[in-house]
């Protein structure tokens, strides 16, 4: 007949030695007649005596912080269902030392099914939390401030932009001179730093669901709302699909394009019969799958960037360009990281940059 955990635990002294180690994991097995065992680490974790949870289970409620306490009562009044349906369950709840700082835990349990097929025996294990929840509570911060900045470009910052820029129309209208054209040129920049600005607010929420996208239908999309007169795409047609979010994909593809068409230079790669065109052939961009690992790149046949500033591209405000906001490359980024892969800026065939990106989920 097999041995208990508890049984375990005391008959193995390097197993139990080895639990005693952990200060933030307490390690506890129950029964139907209640708690058995509790390592050390209760102490640790709650401020108190291990002996006070084993003569009484109702110190979980006590320590339990008000707002969580139904929710604490509620499983523990659920114990003895769960222990017969050998149910196992998780939960996050924060708790109340006796000195009163605040602590938050997660607690699992998981049943042990004997030899008849019954679980006669559930171990749990309670974890401090609190740096992690720390962590999370802080970016949540960051991200509602970030949500109030994005809203401030959206609106406070568009709309008298938008009365300038009418007002300018207006202007030009009726007069003519350079200094307009600055002021327009201005205005543009603005605008589009706004848009990007926003964009990156914006990543972190939309990666937070996929789909199965197709690289080369993507590619082509992003190709026409870039609409640039100035160069022509490539695109292979063993290009594959991916989980990710569509239009972070088309945003990356989009960022990628102009990166290469505003840093570009004349290309003289001969047109082929699966070239997206949209005028003169200034610049060259090839989309390709990579054949070393799970993933694609971009290319062009541009003036490419020195090797020593490879590392450099991806920080906010890099630009070789006077009109580029210096954003485009950083969104990229974001993106990627969004998903979890990974990207690098190399030299590409024709000594234009290659962006690839690695370590995709390919859609089965």
């Amino acid at each position: 007949m097999p041995h208990s955990f508890e049984q375990q635990l005391t008959e193995r002294a390097d197993f139990r030695d080895f639990i005693d180690q952990f200060d933030s994991v307490a390690v506890w097995s129950a029964n139907e007649s209640g708690l058995s065992y509790m390592s050390p680490a209760f102490e640790e974790i709650f401020g108190r005596p291990v002996e006070d949870i084993l003569d009484d289970m109702s110190v979980f409620i006590e320590a339990a912080h008000p707002d969580d306490r139904d929710r604490v009562v509620a499983v523990m009044e659920d114990r003895d269902d769960r222990l017969r349906n050998g149910e196992s369950y998780q939960m996050e709840s924060r708790i109340i030392r006796p000195d009163g700082t605040l602590r938050w835990i997660e607690a699992r349990m998981l049943p042990l099914h004997g030899d008849s097929g019954e679980v006669s025996e559930v171990v749990g294990v309670t974890i401090d939390i609190t740096d992690r929840k720390c962590t999370e509570l802080e970016l949540e911060r960051q991200n509602e401030r970030l949500e109030r900045f994005a809203n401030i470009l959206s609106h406070d910052l568009r709309n008298p932009l938008t009365t300038a820029k009418g007002y300018l129309d207006l202007a030009t209208d009726k007069y003519s001179h350079k200094y307009l054209d600055v002021v327009d040129q201005a205005l543009t920049r603005i605008e589009e730093i706004i848009t990007d600005v926003l964009t990156l607010s914006r990543i972190g929420k939309a990666a937070e669901t996929t789909e199965t996208v197709d690289l080369e239908a993507a590619a082509k999309e992003a190709w026409l709302i870039v609409d640039e007169q100035r160069g022509r795409l490539e695109t292979m047609d063993d290009l594959g699909a991916i989980e990710a979010d569509r239009s972070l994909v088309g945003q990356l593809f989009e960022n990628a394009f102009r990166n290469a068409i505003e840093h570009g230079s004349t290309g003289s790669r001969p047109v082929t019969d699966d070239s997206v065109e949209h005028g003169s052939q200034d610049v060259t961009v090839r989309v390709g799958p990579l054949e070393e690992a799970n993933g694609f790149y971009v290319a062009d046949d541009g003036v490419g960037i020195p090797e020593s500033e490879h590392e450099q591209v991806f920080e906010a405000g890099y630009s070789t360009s006077e009109k580029g906001t210096g954003y485009g490359l950083l969104i990229i980024k974001e993106i990627v990281d969004a998903h979890g892969w990974d990207v690098r800026i190399t030299d590409s065939e024709t000594d234009g940059v290659r962006l690839e990106v690695t370590d995709v989920a390919v859609a089965e």
